[in-house]
C-alpha cells in the first residue's frame, strides 16, 4: 500500500491544514488534509490512520498525537476535511492530556492539525488496511487502537510530512 499527501512548493503540508490556516477552532487547525492511497489490499474492509509528531518529545515529554481514526471505508482518496465529516470512531488526540487542560470533546476527538511551537516538525502519518472494522467507540485512546490492530492489519504504510 502506498500513501501520498500533496505538499506545497517548499515540501511542507499546505497552510490550510496547519496552525497557519484561516479556519480553525479556538486558534487550532481543524481541517484535515487529503490523503491518497494506492494498492490497498482487495480484502481490506476499512482503514485506520494515525498522525503523530515525534519531534514534540523534547517540548512535551511525549509524542503528540494529532489524529487517530478507524473504520474508515477502504477508499483511494480520503478527502480534505474528512475528520469533521466522518461519523465513525475517532480517538483522543494529545490535547486531552492533563498537561493541557483542554476540555472540548469536539476538538480532542478529531483532527488537531500541526502547530509546531519552535521550528518545523516532522509528522508521521500511518495508514493501516484492516481485515475488519475495529470495535472501538468514539473517544478511544491510542493504546486501545494499538491493541485492536495486532490481529487485523493486512497492510501498513507510513510517510513523513513536514509542517511549519
Amino acid at each position: 500500500m502506498k500513501v501520498t499527501v500533496i505538499l506545497d512548493k517548499n515540501g511542507y503540508l499546505p497552510a490550510a491544514y496547519t496552525s497557519l490556516a484561516n479556519e480553525g477552532h479556538d486558534g487550532q487547525p481543524v481541517i484535515s488534509f487529503p490523503i491518497e492511497l494506492k494498492d490497498i489490499p482487495k480484502e481490506a474492509v476499512s482503514l485506520a490512520i494515525t498522525l503523530i509528531d515525534y519531534d514534540a518529545v523534547p517540548l512535551t515529554g511525549f509524542p503528540f498525537i494529532h489524529w487517530i481514526a478507524t473504520n474508515i471505508p477502504a477508499m483511494t482518496k480520503i478527502p480534505a476535511d474528512f475528520s469533521r465529516n466522518f461519523t465513525g470512531p475517532q480517538g483522543q488526540n494529545s490535547w486531552v492530556s492533563r498537561f493541557y487542560g483542554l476540555e472540548d470533546d469536539y476538538f480532542t476527538n478529531h483532527y488537531a492539525g500541526p502547530n509546531p511551537p519552535d521550528k518545523p516538525h516532522k509528522y508521521t502519518l500511518t495508514v493501516f488496511a484492516l481485515s475488519q472494522n475495529l470495535q472501538l467507540d468514539n473517544g478511544f485512546f491510542y493504546n486501545n487502537l494499538h491493541e485492536k490492530l495486532t490481529s487485523n492489519v493486512l497492510s501498513k504504510s507510513e510517510i513523513q510530512i513536514f509542517a511549519k
